[in-house]
């Protein structure tokens, strides 16, 4: 059996060959669920004013309505609608404060880069490099074979590798 290819959108899995691949990503149902999956991410604001230019469906108080999340009219009943106003404006609330300078915001950027990454500890000794006996003879070595001057690793960020 050849490689399986999984959609996340629609939780199938087929053969993973270019034809079943193309197929299947312009298919309708394939490209229902991906705009259903990003619609539920959508701002609530941005969801009630699109939910208000559409008109309410028919079929959908009775339950007959076929076209689920992909109908073009309205299934929000008057209750759905107070609580998506509910939500945005909960969300109006909580950003009306004053949004916070400039100088605030890269002072607090500054505090947090250096308490993530501390520089060398003091403690910890750091090489003393020499220029090996076979290389002292020679006159004008290139800058890669110089020893790196002593205190140019004094003022490096500490990471720590693996």
């Amino acid at each position: 059996m050849g490689r399986q290819y999984y959609c996340e959108f629609c939780e199938k899995s087929f053969a993973d060959n270019p034809s079943s691949r193309k197929n299947h990503l312009n298919g309708t149902q394939h490209k229902n669920n991906r705009k259903n999956h990003y619609n539920s991410f959508k701002d609530p604001d941005e969801r009630l004013q699109e939910e208000r230019r559409k008109r309410p469906c028919k079929n959908f108080p009775r339950g007959m309505c076929d076209f689920g999340d992909n109908c073009r009219y309205s299934h929000l009943t008057e209750a759905d609608f107070a609580q998506l106003e509910q939500q945005v404006l909960q969300k109006r609330h909580l950003n009306t404060g004053p949004p916070p300078s400039l100088e605030d915001w890269l002072s607090k950027r500054d505090k947090r880069l250096q308490s993530e990454s501390p520089s060398i500890a003091p403690d910890l000794t750091l090489p003393v490099y020499t220029i090996p006996t076979n290389l002292m003879h020679i006159p004008n070595l290139p800058p890669s074979l110089l020893p790196p001057p002593p205190d140019v690793f004094n003022n490096l960020k500490y990471e720590e590798w693996g």
